[in-house]
């Protein structure tokens, strides 16, 4: 069995496309080397619009009703492709950025991540106009609330009122406001259209 390179391939596959086109010289073909095993294929690791989390305000503090903001959710990275958690859950990063909201009188709006239960919590930080929060999340269904806690000392749960929320987008595919026996439940006052 006669071996050819990969460049007499090339030379030899850009005469019969010239041939075929009808064209006058030789086209060029453009050839990749490929490796085997070289190449890690993961999920993707940048956030997707889909995946985004729209908070919505509960115009209960003062200087928070006109505000807005979005989490963005992405596979955390690891050497395996996807990060999974001791329990075998996918691993996300979360970042939330909130805008047109006053900077409160006294306390500091802070993030927090929870599971729908609320009895995990996790403190993502203070938030301040523009300034995007981060951190990480193991849950497949998750909330994203920010609070006016009396200080930025960090803390295990939140104390003060709640200003925005949103729900990560496999939780709202199991929400039950509006259906069944809570059809009189709106689901606007949860924040879905």
């Amino acid at each position: 069995m006669r071996m050819m390179s990969a460049a007499t391939v090339a030379a030899g596959a850009a005469l019969a496309l010239s041939a075929t086109l009808g064209a006058a010289a030789p086209a060029t073909l453009v050839v990749e080397t490929l490796t085997p095993c070289s190449t890690i294929v993961s999920a993707p690791l940048l956030p997707s619009q889909y995946y985004g989390i729209e908070m919505v305000t509960t115009r209960r503090v003062p200087g928070t009703g006109r505000a807005t903001g979005a989490g963005s959710v992405a596979f955390a990275r690891s050497p395996f492709g996807v990060a999974v958690s001791p329990s075998g859950t996918y691993v996300y990063d979360l970042s939330l950025a909130v805008d047109r909201i006053n900077a409160p009188r006294r306390g500091a709006y802070t993030a927090w991540a929870a599971a729908p239960d609320l009895e995990d919590i996790v403190r993502l930080g203070v938030v301040e106009e523009g300034q995007p929060v981060s951190g990480r999340v193991d849950w497949n269904k998750f909330l994203v609330i920010v609070t006016l806690e009396p200080s930025a000392e960090p803390t295990d749960s939140w104390q003060g009122p709640v200003v925005m929320r949103g729900m990560s987008r496999s939780g709202m595919m199991h929400t039950l406001a509006g259906h069944g026996p809570y059809e009189n439940e709106p689901c606007l006052k949860y924040g879905f259209k």
